[in-house]
């Protein structure tokens, strides 16, 4: 008793700093409700403004530093008005080391070469979407919503968009953003008391070390970024006020063939043009219901082609198009069950989303007139074009905290004529002492396929024909991952298990008949030397069999990366297949190497080179034999002043045969991208792209004015040729057209 009562008032003593650090930590931002004319977004924090806000501060540095002072000051102005939050940030710095230049608005450079501000809210306080509205030092912004995920790929939805506005100006000691944020650019909870969860982030370039800063202190062993946002942002009587949106748009599109003789004119098309509309309405701060009735689900930026000579399944692309942003992330699963993009060609289409305290769920729907239809395999995949169909997809998540989460989810397709495909499953998260997360996805489909030529092949599934002929089936497909991350260790075990009847019409599965082990194990130190700032290590192994437990593969990945001067990154990956099954050959113990080069020397320029060498299974080949692999992939982006930018590319890819006799394949895209920003809003862009594999060239020239996400006008066309680019120099003409489309379209957001 006597020891208790002299180590009493330590225990108590060590109560009481406790305490005391976690109220340190914790931010409270109580705003102050102002008068809507008394903010003037225009770049600069006028002294009325100031007084009316409260101000604070962000006073940590993230990385390289852990929870130190910040090394740069970053200043806060908060207020709000009835209907928006006002942000106004002052980032002290050198004006001659800001990184940046204007750009359009969710096209940051790579890395965060730019000085950025992030806002990041979490309004429900769960950490089941945050939602980081950010601004370059030039006013150009970036939306992003991020969940609880392992790794940025997973935790980072590009496709949000949310309307606010930002203005900046460029100052002797540094820059100022202001941000005007509508209440209703994101969703949040009902009531006129809100209580969000907040905090800032202020990333730049100091002495050739990327710095990171943050608002609340940040603990690097848990693993989940979004759910230590600390700080609360307090605003009273603020008043939801529903709120209409008309999308109507009018395009135009005139195409000309000049046929197979290159001398023929080029033969144009009738003119076509399409008109349609969108229309949203919010039932509450965060339910709404979308209707687009002949969507234009066209995408601006043309997708950037992709090598795939030696792939034995589809290849899949990024989804671009507007519609698919708000809610979408509650679609997103660990492979693909569903894919927005096998929402082709829409006549119409509906969503409504809806948040609760301890909820949320999304139904879409479409009829789509132009169906893709992909068939998975265990060696390849299959892909046709089919006609109408009509596609829904629903899911529901229950929150019980940030790091508990349940729900179930259904995609159902039918298509004309007969046939179809309906999927069904649950799915879960389960977070453990802050560094265990426990995942899985149990799915089953049950499909009848359409009678169509869509796909021409003899090949068999489980003693069924590929070949569309109304054939019944069903299938599955099971995921488990339990992963453990820490400040420096990062390690996850991962089961997937698809049978070979597994099919989702509205997914990206293009490998099935196969159960899959994937054991990785790495290492991450941040050392801010000067010539070794990180170094990252990890290995990767993978075992596979069939469901018939017949061996597939078995390979290794040991990955190597360090971080050094000019914002440097070299990462060395060496792969080797100890085994390898490729349509019923077996291939044993070959490999290759991947040298990889990402840098930001300067603030003009960044660039991107890998390189690959080793060998290779020649998938596509009649005789699949193992062949020698060697490939490059080099990017550069020069910035000219603050409005020009340039980016050229080359991708080669090469494989021949042992002997080095002959190539199995042989070529290169070339591709150069310029884009001239007038301001935020209006840009003047030129795409050209050479692919010798296909000998094919094409010019894309695209004017476009975008003041918000949903507003748009462009003009632009794509003009394309297929020759014989070997010609003598005296026959040869780049600029032969065989191909020409012209397009414009007129877009613009009406709120009601």
């Amino acid at each position: 008793m006597l020891n208790l009562a002299i180590r009493m008032p330590r225990i108590l003593l060590f109560f009481l700093l406790l305490l005391q650090s976690w109220g340190y930590s914790q931010k409270i931002y109580n705003l102050d409700k102002v008068d809507q004319s008394e903010i003037i977004i225009d770049g600069i924090i006028s002294e009325d403004e100031r007084k009316k806000s409260l101000k604070t501060t962000v006073d940590y540095e993230w990385e390289p530093g852990y929870n130190t002072p910040a090394r740069l000051e970053t200043e806060l102005y908060m207020s709000y008005n009835e209907s928006s939050l006002y942000v106004g940030v002052i980032a002290y710095g050198d004006p001659e080391n800001i990184r940046g230049q204007v750009r359009p608005r969710d096209q940051m450079e790579g890395d965060l070469n730019e000085d950025t501000i992030f806002l990041r809210f979490d309004p429900f306080q769960d950490a089941r979407s945050v939602f980081l509205l950010a601004s370059n030092a030039y006013g150009s912004q970036l939306d992003l919503r991020a969940r609880n995920a392992i790794s940025d790929d997973e935790r980072y939805d590009m496709t949000f968009n949310a309307l606010y506005e930002t203005k900046s100006s460029i100052t002797d000691d540094g820059y100022i953003v202001e941000f005007l944020i509508p209440f209703n650019s994101i969703p949040y909870p009902s009531g006129e008391n809100q209580e969000w969860g907040f905090n800032v982030m202020r990333f730049y370039t100091l002495e050739g070390t990327r710095v990171a800063n943050i608002s609340d202190q940040y603990d690097r062993d848990n693993p989940c970024r979004i759910c230590q946002i600390s700080g609360k942002l307090i605003m009273k009587d603020v008043e939801f006020k529903s709120k209409t949106e008309l999308l109507p748009f009018i395009s135009g599109n005139l195409i000309g063939d000049r046929g197979l003789v290159s001398n023929n004119p080029i033969d144009y098309q009738k003119t076509a043009s399409e008109i349609g509309i969108g229309l949203k309405y919010d039932f509450s701060p965060s339910s709404a219901i979308e209707l687009t009735i002949n969507p234009d689900f066209s995408q601006v930026e043309a997708d950037e082609t992709q090598i795939d000579i030696n792939s034995a399944y589809a290849l899949q692309y990024p989804e671009l198009r507007p519609y698919f942003n708000k809610g979408m992330d509650l679609l997103n699963f660990l492979d693909n069950a569903f894919y927005s993009r096998t929402i082709n060609a829409p006549s119409i289409s509906s969503k409504i989303t809806s948040a609760g305290k301890k909820s949320r769920s999304i139904l879409l729907t479409a009829v789509d007139q132009n169906t893709p239809y992909l068939i998975g395999g265990e060696d390849k995949s299959y892909f046709g074009e089919g006609g109408a169909s009509y596609a829904n997809a629903f899911r529901y998540q229950r929150v019980i905290n940030n790091g508990l989460k349940y729900g179930f989810f259904t995609t159902n397709r039918y298509y004309e004529g007969g046939g179809y495909g309906n999927l069904f499953g649950i799915d879960g998260l389960l977070t453990v002492n802050k560094i265990w997360r426990i995942q899985f996805e149990l799915i089953k489909n049950f499909n009848e396929e359409p009678i169509a030529d869509w796909i021409d092949t003899d090949d068999l599934f489980s003693g069924k024909s590929v070949e569309l002929n109304g054939e019944k089936f069903n299938g599955s497909a099971n995921y488990f991952r339990v992963s453990r991350q820490t400040e420096n260790w990062n390690s996850y075990l991962f089961y997937k298990a698809i049978s070979s009847n597994f099919r989702a019409d509205l997914g990206f599965v293009p490998k099935n008949n196969r159960k899959w082990f994937t054991l990785s194990h790495g290492y991450d130190k941040i050392l801010d030397k000067d010539y070794l700032k990180r170094f990252t290590f990890n290995m990767k192994g993978d075992l596979s069999h069939n469901f018939s437990n017949k061996l597939k593969s078995k390979s290794l990945d040991i990955d190597l990366s360090i971080t050094t001067i000019g914002r440097t990154q070299i990462s060395y990956k060496y792969s080797v297949n100890f085994f390898r099954n490729y349509l019923g050959v077996d291939y044993n113990n070959f490999s290759k190497s991947t040298l990889t080069l990402v840098g930001a020397p300067s603030k003009k320029l960044t660039f991107q080179a890998r390189a690959t060498f080793g060998k290779e299974i020649a998938f596509n080949e009649d005789l699949p034999e193992i062949g020698k692999e060697s490939s490059f992939f080099i990017l550069f982006n020069y910035k000219v002043g603050n409005n020009l930018s340039i980016s050229p590319s080359l991708r080669f890819s090469s494989l021949k045969k042992i002997d080095g006799s002959e190539h199995f394949y042989n070529g290169y895209i070339s591709r150069v991208s310029s884009r001239y920003q007038f301001n935020n809003d209006l840009s003047l862009r030129l795409i050209s792209e050479y692919n010798k594999f296909t000998d094919t060239f094409y010019v894309q020239p695209l004017l476009e004015w975008n003041p918000n996400p949903s507003t748009i006008f462009y003009v632009g066309g794509n003009q394309s040729s297929i020759n014989d680019f070997d010609l003598m120099p005296e026959d040869f003409n780049p600029f032969r057209i065989n191909r020409s489309q012209f397009f414009i379209k007129f877009q613009y957001l009406i709120g009601i």
